[in-house]
């Protein structure tokens, strides 16, 4: 099986090293590496190549791709899986890292299991130590996707994972130019809907959470807006699905939490409105959504009868 490992590059100069370095020793040898610069305003790219050029073995292997103009992080991994040729692909976030052995465990379950997608468990790290880990949740195909539709309570990460190539071909799969927070969002969720799932339980991915210029650490108007676009997108999809039955209510309450984000965040109702237009039908959403909205009922009231939905929902879920 052929891998493409996928690797969007912009101002991680401090990074770029670390995470080329792992990539290049992975012990899995039937790989291709696709970086995509997305006009790096720094020395990612010089950094990048002093990597590369240790590992000659590894150069027939490797492509870097430049963009003529900045398309952001969905356009630069949308660059990368176009350009990709592998049976199976995995995106890695330019200033993470992976252990030495990620891509040859996931490709190993992948082929014991036939499963489209493979999970691996993964580390926080904070200042070069790794502060948390995370095995992958223990459940159903369709409990899982009820998880990740809830959202908040599961990851919606697109990295770190081994993905079939297919599923993204097949489907009509694609990252959105323009979504760059929440974009591990649009994919995801549709990517599951179609998919086996299977999972390594070792630490095969390194997130880094102290980079200060991450999507996660700045929400902003701009932000804002790709978030609402990533839940209109997905909710769209699902609600036109065959499989919409299955998965309304899960649908439904991360639709709720649409107007919970604007609240935490002070997101404007217009911009909500602008962006979003889906509204729940099942009554105990439509209430939730109502309590959301509404500026009577304290945040904190709505959001501990929110949570409390929730998880009796997720209880119930996990078992169906």
């Amino acid at each position: 099986m052929k891998v493409s490992v996928l690797v969007p590059v912009y101002g991680v100069e401090r990074y770029i090293a670390q995470c080329a370095t792992t990539l290049m020793e992975q012990t899995y040898k039937d790989v291709e590496y696709i970086f995509v610069d997305d006009c790096t305003p720094d020395a990612s790219v010089e950094r990048l190549q002093e990597v590369l050029d240790s590992y000659p073995e590894r150069q027939a292997q490797v492509r870097v791709i430049g963009h003529d103009q900045n398309k952001g992080l969905a356009g630069a991994r949308l660059t990368a899986l176009n350009a990709a040729t592998g049976d199976a692909v995995i995106i890695v976030d330019s200033d993470d890292y992976v252990a030495p052995a990620a891509i040859e465990r996931l490709v190993a379950e992948m082929e014991r299991t036939g499963a489209d997608v493979v999970d691996g468990g993964y580390g926080m790290v904070s200042n070069g130590i790794t502060t948390e880990r995370f095995m992958p949740l223990h459940r159903s195909e369709k409990a899982y996707l009820r998880t990740i539709l809830c959202q908040n309570v599961e990851p919606n990460r697109i990295w770190g994972r081994l993905i079939k190539k297919s599923l993204f071909d097949d489907h009509g799969i694609i990252f959105h130019q323009g979504i760059d927070y929440s974009e591990d969002f649009t994919v995801l969720p549709l990517l599951l809907l179609h998919a086996k799932r299977a999972w390594v339980d070792e630490c095969l991915y390194f997130y880094r959470n102290d980079n200060p210029e991450s999507y996660t650490n700045n929400i902003t108007v701009k932000n804002a807006v790709s978030f609402l676009k990533a839940q209109q997108l997905v909710g769209t999809a699902f609600k036109q699905s065959n499989q919409w039955r299955t998965y309304a209510t899960a649908a439904q309450i991360g639709w709720v939490n649409v107007w919970r984000f604007a609240r935490r965040f002070g997101v404007d109702g217009a911009l909500v409105d602008e962006h979003f237009h889906l509204l729940p039908t099942h009554l105990i959403m439509r209430c939730l959504a109502a309590m959301m909205r509404s500026r009577v009922v304290p945040f904190k009231v709505a959001n501990f009868v929110y949570k409390g939905m929730r998880r009796i929902y997720l209880n119930f879920a996990a078992s169906n």
